[in-house]
């Protein structure tokens, strides 16, 4: 399989951009939240919870967003605490398993008493989520999606992998690359490149293993923090 690392830098407008497209993960997540509970008329208030929850979850990220681009990020970096990537993988996880289709599977495995990181709570969620909805993309008849964290010479290292379409090694060399898409509409080119932001401003590092008609593994390795609580610990 191809693997690729990367260290590119996306322009200010693929930045915006990038927000943008944020935005739209999460308003499709809502989206689909206000799509069930309009098929399902006569359900249950107790089977509504997990729904309006999620839906609930994405408008407050949607809103961060746009908090962030208002200029409000130098304020919350400020304040910006180690992060637990346990429960941000399991609001990812819950968000997905409310909005998506059944022949989509995703399958978590989070090791226990990771370190945390050192990094926007908000931000590796858009950064997993984006992830996790290229692979979706790139199985359209339905498949699974693996997603692992654990614990790596001390770094946290984030796994996610699709048996999709695939890749091929000149898609793969430029899939950082601001505006680069392989995509006939929607505002493709943006996510990876936020993704790629993500990490770096972490301080960590992003790999691609990708291979036409196998899949796709994307790795996020983040420097666990300094003197951080392991997850877990009392």
């Amino acid at each position: 399989m191809l693997n690729i690392e990367t260290a590119t830098s996306p322009r200010p407008d693929a930045m915006s951009a990038g927000v943008v497209h944020d935005l739209g993960n999460l308003i499709q997540i809502a989206s689909s939240a206000m799509n069930i509970l309009a098929r399902n008329p006569r359900v249950y208030a107790s089977e509504l919870e997990p729904v309006i929850a999620g839906a609930r979850v994405s408008l407050d990220r949607a809103g961060a967003l746009v908090r962030q681009t208002m200029g409000v990020m130098h304020a919350r970096r400020a304040t910006t605490g180690p992060a637990d990537v346990a429960a941000c993988l399991a609001e990812i996880e819950a968000l997905v398993a409310m909005s998506w289709d059944a022949e989509f599977s995703l399958h978590m495995r989070v090791h226990e008493n990771l370190p945390q990181i050192q990094c926007d709570p908000v931000s590796l969620q858009s950064a997993v989520l984006n992830l996790l909805l290229n692979a979706r993309d790139a199985m359209p008849g339905g498949g699974d999606i693996a997603v692992a964290a654990i614990e790596r010479d001390g770094e946290v290292e984030i796994c996610v992998a699709d048996n999709g379409v695939g890749m091929a090694p000149d898609t793969v060399r430029r899939a950082f690359e601001p505006f680069f898409t392989t995509k006939a509409d929607g505002l493709g080119g943006v996510g990876l490149p936020m993704v790629e932001r993500f990490v770096r401003e972490a301080g960590g590092r992003v790999a691609v293993e990708s291979e036409l008609g196998i899949g796709t593994i994307v790795m996020l390795h983040l420097p666990a923090a300094p003197s951080a609580t392991r997850q877990g610990d009392a």
